[in-house]
């Protein structure tokens, strides 16, 4: 059922991905298209994750732990991503600068890293450093979609 998550972490990143920072002049895009790809991405990413924490939970010996700690790390996902979009929204309406936004956007993605650890930590009761090595799954992964989406509009 955690997986549920993810319905309401949808509209939030739609909001994100209709006011995104960005750096110089973003080229023209069709916005069909992004919504498109994001959508896949955002479906991808919640799937992917799971299937590569089962290899590395067995790895960790924490197996038990596996559905514990997907629960957590799949609810986690909703606070986070309503910040990153109160963010976005924030920049959007003129009450943060683009640099405004990059500082919130920095400070909120390394908050969003430690929450991530801690509940990593907690859930599958590991090592601080293997929980580390959680959330660089985590970023690794995301940063190959991310950069996997982007080339595709």
């Amino acid at each position: 059922r955690s997986f549920r998550a993810a319905v309401l972490c949808y509209p939030l990143y739609l909001i994100l991905l209709a006011f995104p920072i960005e750096l110089g002049t973003p080229p023209p895009l069709d916005p069909l298209r992004v919504v498109a790809v994001e959508t896949i991405h955002f479906v991808i990413s919640w799937v992917a994750f799971p299937l590569l924490m089962l290899p590395l939970v067995d790895w960790l010996r924490r197996g038990d732990r596996y559905f514990l700690f997907m629960t957590a790390y799949n609810w986690c996902q909703v606070p986070q991503t309503a910040v990153f979009a109160a963010v976005a929204l924030a920049g959007a309406t003129g009450l943060l600068s683009a640099d405004g936004m990059l500082v919130a956007d920095l400070i909120v993605g390394i908050a969003a890293l430690v929450y991530e650890w801690y509940v990593s930590y907690a859930a599958l009761e590991v090592s601080r450093p293997r929980a580390v090595l959680v959330i660089v799954v985590d970023v690794v992964l995301a940063t190959a979609l991310s950069h996997i989406s982007s080339s595709l509009y």
